[in-house]
C-alpha cells in the first residue's frame, strides 16, 4: 500500500478544513454546555467571564503587533478545551490506574506534565501549520494569546466539571489582567497564564529561531509551568518550595512582562516593515468607518482593514528571521570589525 509524499499535505485546502473543524467543535461545544452545566449555569457564566475578558484584553491591545485573528483564538480555546482535555484524561487516567488517583506522584507530578504538554498542543500545531510558509509566521504576541487562550478553554472544561471557579475573579486588581487565584498559600497562575507563559517563549523562539539558545526559553517555560503547578497540588510541598517561584508570582511576572516587551517590539517592528502603514491605517479606520453609508460597506472596511494589519503583522514577524541570515553567518548591514 503506498502513501502519498508528505509534501502533497501542503496542496489540501487547510483554510476550508480549518473553518470547517472549527464550526464543528463549536457545534459540539454548544451541545456539551448543558450537560456541563447541569441546570447550574452561574458557575459557567462567571468561569467564562473571566477567563474570555482576559482574551478580550489582550486582542485589543495587540492589535496592530498580531497576526491572529479572533478565529484563530476561538480555535485555540476550542483546542484546550476539546484536545487537551481528553490527552489529559486519557493519559491521566492510566497513570491514576498506575499510581493511585490520590498518590503524591500522580497529583504533584504526572497530572502537572501530562496537563501542561496537552495544553501546549494546539500551540505546536500552529507552529508546524506555518513552518515554512513564504507568507509569514506567528509572532511571540501571537503564541502569547493563543496559549492563553488554549489555557483558558481547558480551565473552563476543568471548572465545568469540578462543578467550581477556580479564580478569583474581579475582586483583586490582578484579576481583571489574568484569571489567577489568590489564597493564603499564595497566588496561582491559572491554566492560562501558565500556558501564555509557555506560549510566549515559544513565540520568542519561532520568530528568533536561528539563535540556537533561544530553544532553551520554551523548555525552561514548560518546565517552570509544570513545577509551579505540581508545587499547588501538592499541600506538603506547597510551603517548603514555593517561596522558591516567589509564592507563585514568577509565572505571572514573566508573563506580563515578558508580553509587554514583545508587545512593543513586535509593534515597531510591524511599523517599521510597513513604512507606518499599518498605523495610519488603524488610525484613519475610524474616520472611514464613520463615512460608511451602509451596513455592508462597515462590514466590508473592518474586514479589509483587519486583514492588511494581520498580514502585515506575518510578514514582519518572518522577516525577523530572515533577516538574522544564514546559520553562523552576520548580517549584511553588520559592521565587521578586524
Amino acid at each position: 500500500m503506498s502513501f502519498p509524499p508528505v509534501r502533497g499535505l501542503a496542496r489540501l485546502p487547510w483554510r476550508w478544513i480549518a473553518h470547517v473543524s472549527l464550526a464543528v467543535t463549536v457545534v459540539l461545544f454548544a451541545l456539551a454546555l448543558p450537560q456541563l452545566a447541569d441546570g447550574d449555569w452561574s458557575d459557567l457564566r462567571t468561569s467564562a467571564l473571566h477567563h474570555g475578558w482576559v482574551l478580550v484584553w489582550l486582542l485589543a491591545l495587540s492589535y496592530l503587533a498580531r497576526s491572529r485573528s479572533l478565529l484563530n483564538v476561538l480555535g485555540a480555546a476550542m483546542g484546550g478545551f476539546f484536545t487537551a482535555m481528553w490527552i489529559s484524561l486519557t493519559v491521566g487516567g492510566r497513570t491514576a490506574e498506575w499510581l493511585g488517583a490520590y498518590d503524591p506522584w500522580q497529583l504533584s507530578f504526572a497530572v502537572p506534565v501530562i496537563e501542561e504538554v496537552a495544553k501546549v498542543v494546539p500551540l505546536l500545531i500552529v507552529i508546524l501549520a506555518w513552518r515554512g510558509r513564504p507568507d509569514g509566521s506567528p509572532g511571540a504576541v501571537d503564541l502569547a494569546i493563543l496559549g492563553v487562550a488554549s489555557g483558558a478553554g481547558f480551565a473552563f472544561h476543568e471548572d465545568a466539571l469540578w462543578s467550581r471557579v477556580s479564580g478569583s475573579g474581579f475582586d483583586t486588581p490582578l484579576g481583571w489582567v489574568l484569571p489567577t487565584a489568590h489564597t493564603d498559600a499564595g497566588i496561582v497562575a491559572g491554566h492560562a497564564g501558565w500556558t501564555g507563559m509557555v506560549g510566549l517563549a515559544l513565540g520568542i523562539w519561532v520568530v528568533n529561531r536561528r539563535r540556537r539558545w533561544t530553544a532553551l526559553l520554551p523548555v525552561a517555560a514548560l518546565a517552570l509551568a509544570i513545577a509551579d503547578h505540581g508545587l499547588w497540588n501538592d499541600p506538603v510541598l506547597r510551603g517548603d518550595w514555593r517561596a522558591v517561584l516567589l509564592d507563585g508570582w514568577l509565572p505571572v511576572v514573566l508573563f506580563l512582562v515578558g508580553t509587554a516587551v514583545a508587545l512593543v517590539i513586535e509593534t515597531r517592528r510591524v511599523h517599521r516593515a510597513t513604512g507606518g502603514a499599518t498605523t495610519r491605517l488603524a488610525r484613519n479606520l475610524p474616520r472611514l468607518l464613520v463615512r460608511s453609508w451602509s451596513p455592508w460597506n462597515l462590514v466590508l472596511r473592518i474586514v479589509r482593514g483587519t486583514g492588511i494589519i494581520r498580514l502585515s503583522a506575518m510578514t514582519a514577524h518572518q522577516l525577523a528571521w530572515l533577516e538574522s541570515g544564514p546559520r553562523g553567518a552576520r548580517p549584511a548591514t553588520q559592521e565587521v570589525r578586524s
